[in-house]
């Protein structure tokens, strides 16, 4: 082997090892690398799922955008119903539609609306969904494929059948962060499939798709995005530049809600004796603080410049029912304008004694 093809082999194994020890570091510490030369710029909005708690989490995101607070946003990500309001805030950024606007939207939804009960037992029909979207997003915004969004935007979906190569969740976006970014996918398709929580609607199907498998996805909170955080790292090492600031949105937490209330919109009756006095909002709960004790330990540097904006206060609202979508958009907005975000490490504090590790 001549000195030349020997230098370029040694060359080439030492470029493969150093890729290899990169990649083998943790997440944490590629952001860091990756990130270093670059300053933080705009502000991240994520938004977990809330089903018909989405008016609050659309009035808290209203109260920072009266605030100024949402002049610099450069991506946003959601899941659920969080993948809605995402989608939604596109709009009211590029000017499409004022909050007065959206808030009118509630005011006209109601259970009707979103699913219809076709026969006894789950799960229902959703088409009234897909219907309302069609009319929404489509016709009244124009936002037919992903590519449609004026904003940096991941919606999370998540398979109960997961690959080798994935847990289980994928994360679609119009900017290429993943190898799932597809931003040709019809957006209704995907809304659909974010926001079908297993057992209660059926999974959705999303035409076009080739990056990942073609099979029916489910709601995108239920899996490793119940905080959906992860398209956030994946952007910012994709674009190879953080962002300044991070706001997490979401919706309140009942605990005295129980089963037998969360089962009423759908024509059940319940009884206590039977289970339902049990609160499915525990176990919601405790995927939650999970995710941010998650986000707080394996990603500090993210969770150094992150804030929390949950409402607390003393009114409840079962999951499932659409029918007062706009009352609590009213109590919410009224919580916000005299409420502001916490830094995550001050939210952590804030975490029930009931949720055990």
């Amino acid at each position: 082997m001549g000195k030349r093809r020997f230098l370029i082999v040694i060359i080439s194994v030492l470029a493969i090892a150093a890729i290899i020890s990169f990649a083998k570091q943790p997440t944490s510490e590629r952001d860091k690398l990756g990130n270093q030369k670059q300053q933080a710029k705009g502000t991240a909005i994520i938004i977990t799922g809330a089903a018909a708690k989405i008016a609050q989490e659309a009035a808290l995101l209203e109260s920072l955008y009266q605030r100024g607070e949402l002049n610099d946003v450069v991506f946003i990500s959601g899941a659920s119903s969080g993948a809605l309001n995402a989608v939604m805030l596109n709009a009211i950024l590029e000017k499409k539609l004022t909050w007065k606007e959206y808030r009118r939207i509630f005011t006209d939804i109601n259970n009707d609306k979103v699913f219809r009960i076709d026969k006894k037992g789950f799960p229902v029909s959703n088409k009234p969904l897909r219907k309302l979207l069609e009319d929404v997003v489509v016709e009244r915004l124009g936002y037919r494929t992903l590519a449609d969004l004026p904003i940096p935007t991941a919606i999370s979906v998540v398979s109960l059948r997961p690959s080798p190569l994935s847990e289980g969740t994928y994360r679609f976006c119009n900017r290429k962060i993943n190898r799932e970014s597809d931003s040709t996918l019809n957006l209704v398709d995907v809304l659909m499939a974010s926001t079908a929580y297993p057992l209660v609607f059926p999974p959705a199907r999303i035409n076009g798709i080739s990056r990942i498998p073609d099979i029916p996805y489910y709601d995108g909170g239920i899996g490793e995005d119940r905080v959906p955080f992860q398209a956030l790292i994946d952007f910012e090492q994709y674009r190879g530049q953080p962002v300044e600031r991070v706001i997490i949105i979401s919706r309140k937490r009942d605990k005295e809600m129980t089963l037998a209330d969360e089962l009423k919109p759908f024509g059940y009756n319940l009884k206590a004796k039977s289970g339902g006095n049990f609160s499915p909002d525990v176990l919601t709960s405790l995927g939650f603080w999970r995710r941010l004790e998650y986000l707080h330990k394996r990603h500090p540097e993210i969770a150094a410049k992150t804030l929390v904006f949950v409402p607390e206060y003393e009114y409840n609202f079962p999951m499932f029912d659409f029918n007062n979508l706009d009352y609590q958009y009213e109590v919410t907005l009224k919580w916000a304008l005299h409420n502001s975000p916490v830094t995550l490490s001050e939210y952590l504090k804030r975490k029930p004694k009931l949720i055990k590790p």
